[in-house]
């Protein structure tokens, strides 16, 4: 009895992989249908820091699939300050095309905007819409030459100060090292932290801790302390970092442009 089974169940499973074989053979893709209309979209990158000084325009590419006849592709946008035409023309043969986008933000300001191909434009095969953040960065003033002064690296160099303007924004750039920036905000009074110091790369890598990194110092209390101004000298608070923990803290100094 248990061979019959054995047999039986053998004959059932070679004719169950045949079945299965003769069905995959059968089976075929037939690709994007004529029905799809086919387009989507694409872009380099979804998150774009514009300098003040950029050109307000964003772009991103339309693509098409179906390109044998001349056809208007529908876009929809859901932020009034991006400029993005309601149709793109695409010739015969066209598969794709960039699309660039008039915007108007303020400076140190961000928006989100969403482009959509209209539903009766858009494939089901590939992305119908994108969503972009665009940050656009401040209009800096440059306030001239200051001193700055690191307690971790016992050594003070003359530093650019700017602002950014209509703020009590600071930035010192390339403070430690080319490309990086240090950043702090102060109250209108210019007397006191508004927040605390955010954590930023320095640009100095260690030979044995790799990158030094700086945030706002926090005191035995858990307080984050807040600075010290002497006439025009403003006192930081502030706590070297690496990715093995920290070096400490104290307060570095940046004398202000006369």
């Amino acid at each position: 009895m248990k061979k019959i089974f054995k047999y039986t169940y053998v004959a059932l499973a070679g004719m169950m992989v045949l079945t299965l074989a003769s069905c995959v053979d059968k089976y075929e893709y037939d690709g994007v249908g004529e029905s799809d209309p086919g387009a989507f979209i694409s872009a380099a990158a979804t998150q774009i820091k514009y300098a003040a000084d950029d050109a307000q325009i964003l772009t991103f590419t339309l693509q098409r699939t179906n390109t044998e006849a001349a056809e208007d592709i529908a876009l929809t946008c859901d932020n009034n300050k991006f400029q993005v035409p309601s149709l793109v023309n695409f010739a015969a043969g066209e598969a794709k095309k960039d699309v660039s986008v008039p915007f108007a933000i303020l400076g140190g300001t961000t928006e989100v905007v969403t482009i959509s191909v209209a539903p009766q434009s858009a494939t089901v095969y590939g992305v119908g819409e994108m969503k972009f953040t665009i940050t656009r960065d401040f209009v800096w003033e440059y306030l001239g030459e200051g001193v700055y002064t690191s307690w971790l690296f016992g050594e003070s160099w003359p530093q650019p100060v700017y602002r950014g303007e209509g703020t009590h924004l600071y930035k010192l750039p390339g403070c430690f090292a080319e490309g990086y920036d240090i950043e702090f905000e102060l109250t209108e009074d210019d007397q006191h932290l508004a927040k605390p110091i955010a954590t930023q790369e320095t640009g100095y890598v260690d030979d044995s801790y790799g990158m030094i990194s700086l945030t706002n110092g926090v005191g035995e209390d858990g307080n984050p302390y807040d600075i010290a101004r002497e006439d025009n000298i403003i006192y930081l608070p502030i706590k070297y970092i690496v990715s093995a923990g920290s070096f400490g803290t104290n307060s570095d100094s940046i004398e202000l442009p006369e």
